[in-house]
């Protein structure tokens, strides 16, 4: 059974200090993710060639069928530099889990059967669940966008099934305008067509990437107490075993909502 709303798990599980002692990217590297790269840092890496890719003055979205009218360009190399965390986030206050009716974006959503714990990260405007076995660690802050709070949840129970998903929280401060925002949430989108879920919510779907992983990626503009943010949300899994990544992602959706 879920855990009651507003709930998170008491206390990390060993894993989850070792991520947080030793640092996730060599423990994610250990677990075998990424082909040959570690999963955060390719994720990092794909997120900085789709914002490299996307010019801010794209305004409409149509048909996944359509061409885009923005070439994509070569990813960039890996960057090694340290980047500090933003500054924006200083509440410790940890988010409730909100009663919200599901309205999933592609896929299943939780049902009430569905076991699951509350993720509720100190200062984050919304708390999403994720199954039991999983766990969130840091994320590498982006060069491209410094302003932006990066999270990578895994299957801690199965790595070897390779799920997992990164959320990425960034807040508009001044002029954010309805164009601004989903100039933000745009630049998050990988490399293809994006798909407008309703209007404030886009995603791009493939169904099997060059490694062999179905992967979605969706962005999201919201506003929590006055406060303007997009939250994007990369989701990788093998293509028929995708159903648990997307309720997590359509989790994120409507907690936003």
């Amino acid at each position: 059974m879920s855990q009651p709303l507003g709930t998170r798990r008491p206390g990390p599980r060993p894993l989850v200090l070792l991520w947080v002692l030793l640092g996730s990217f060599p423990i994610l590297s250990g677990l075998g993710y990424g082909g040959g790269a570690m999963l955060a840092v390719a994720a990092n890496n794909r997120d900085a060639a789709a914002r490299v890719a996307r010019s801010p003055s794209v305004t409409t979205v149509v048909s996944p069928s359509a061409a885009p009218s923005v070439a994509p360009s070569a990813s960039p190399s890996p960057s090694t530099s340290a980047v500090p965390p933003p500054t924006w986030l200083t509440s410790r206050t940890e988010p409730k889990l909100r009663t919200v009716a599901a309205k999933p974006i592609l896929g299943p959503a939780y049902e009430a059967r569905d076991p699951t714990y509350t993720v509720a990260f100190p200062g984050w405007p919304f708390a999403f669940r994720v199954p039991p076995t999983w766990g969130c660690v840091n994320g590498q802050t982006l060069s491209t966008a410094r302003d932006a709070y990066r999270k990578v949840c895994i299957d801690e129970g199965d790595p070897s099934n390779k799920r997992a998903v990164v959320v990425a929280l960034q807040r508009c401060v001044t002029a954010c305008t309805s164009a601004r925002m989903r100039d933000m949430a745009l630049r998050w989108l990988g490399s293809g067509w994006p798909i407008l879920a309703d209007s404030r919510t886009w995603y791009v779907e493939t169904p099997k990437n060059a490694e062999g992983y179905y992967v979605v990626d969706l962005a999201r503009v919201f506003e929590v107490n006055g406060r303007n943010y997009v939250v994007a949300v990369y989701a990788r899994a093998f293509p028929d075993d995708r159903d648990i990544v997307l309720k997590v992602v359509n989790d994120i959706a409507a907690q936003t909502s």
